[in-house]
């Protein structure tokens, strides 16, 4: 792939118990960039890298916490997004990077805007795609029964909650959640597979504005559908370990770093009016909501903005450069 080198691979361990998977690659002159994942659960995969190739970034990315190569896998343990914002910190002293680019989609979005919060002073820009921002209105959007994606596809929201007991009676995602995390941590395996497949399969329904023919049931692991249902229903069920509204509320924290928020008009995970919002808080980012397009990074139109994106930012940083203190010390190697 041109503009990506060689991948260096880390087994970073944390304080509490976990043990961070996590890769170097690109330019080691490059900005450098931290990857964010979504989920909360999916893993950095293999294909993380094509928006980067041209060369302009050193590239980091991790598994976050019970996903991926990170162990131990599926831990719920010391496991929320304060934890999660300081492993990201802990990462960034690893690597000897005084600010860094942040690039992250729908959940990586809202870890990439509450660790911005945490600790502006270190983030140099974001480019963000498919802003989910962890409120109860968000999480309803993706699960609840009365609005957002279940009213669109009514038919793949039926099996999504097949056998749910209180579905004509509840009003918001918090039930739907608890009956699946109770599935999802069952001792019985056959049981927490069915659960994490029907889940999975949901949100790989609602993902494109024209649907793959091929389901991501088929390329995907047992381990991969597991982990995101798990922690993708962990993390709603706790409120995503936010206060209500902590990133809107908190935008003033974070108005001076550049922003790029691109945003496809049909995402059915993650509502395009949480964009809106968001660019309405920060009046100096920019937004792209992209016609033609839903949530995932493939599509097209949402593809190409993203690269673009990162283009113009990168050449703000640039002529930025000065600011930025990449130091070149020794790594400390981890196995």
């Amino acid at each position: 792939m041109d503009g990506i080198r060689s991948t260096k691979s880390f087994k970073v361990p944390t304080s509490d118990g976990h043990i961070l998977y996590v890769e170097e690659s690109g330019n080691p002159n490059g900005i450098p960039t931290l990857f964010l994942h979504g989920g909360p659960g999916a893993g950095i995969g293999q294909n993380y890298q094509w928006p980067f190739a041209s060369g302009n970034y050193k590239l980091i990315g991790f598994d976050q916490r019970g996903c991926g190569r990170s162990q131990p896998f599926g831990s719920i343990e010391n496991n929320s997004t304060s934890k999660l914002i300081d492993d990201i910190e802990s990462l960034r002293l690893f690597f000897n990077v005084d600010k860094w680019l942040i690039f992250g989609g729908s959940w990586g979005s809202t870890l990439a805007l509450a660790y911005a919060i945490a600790y502006p002073k270190n983030v140099i820009g974001m480019v963000l795609r498919g802003i989910f921002l962890g409120r109860k209105e968000d999480a309803d959007w993706f699960i609840s029964n009365n609005q957002g994606a279940s009213q669109v596809f009514p038919q793949e929201y039926e099996a999504f909650s097949a056998g749910f007991p209180a579905l004509a009676s509840y009003q918001n995602h918090k039930p739907l959640c608890q009956w699946y995390f109770d599935q999802l941590t069952d001792t019985n395996e056959s049981v927490r597979n069915e659960a994490s497949s029907r889940w999975f399969n949901w949100e790989d329904n609602i993902s494109k504005l024209k649907k793959s023919e091929a389901s991501a049931l088929d390329y995907a692991s047992t381990q991969q559908i597991y982990s995101l249902a798990l922690l993708e229903c962990y993390y709603l069920l706790n409120n995503c370990f936010m206060p209500a509204n902590h990133i809107l509320e908190n935008c003033h924290l974070i108005s001076n770093i550049p922003l790029h928020i691109v945003h496809g008009r049909y995402d059915m995970v993650c509502k395009c009016d949480s964009a809106i919002k968001l660019h309405a808080a920060l009046p100096n980012s920019k937004l792209t909501i992209v016609e033609d397009a839903g949530h995932s990074m493939t599509e097209s139109g949402i593809s190409k903005a993203l690269v673009n994106a990162l283009e113009h930012l990168s050449i703000h940083i640039t002529n930025q450069k000065p600011t930025l203190n990449v130091q070149a010390k020794q790594k400390k190697q981890y196995v």
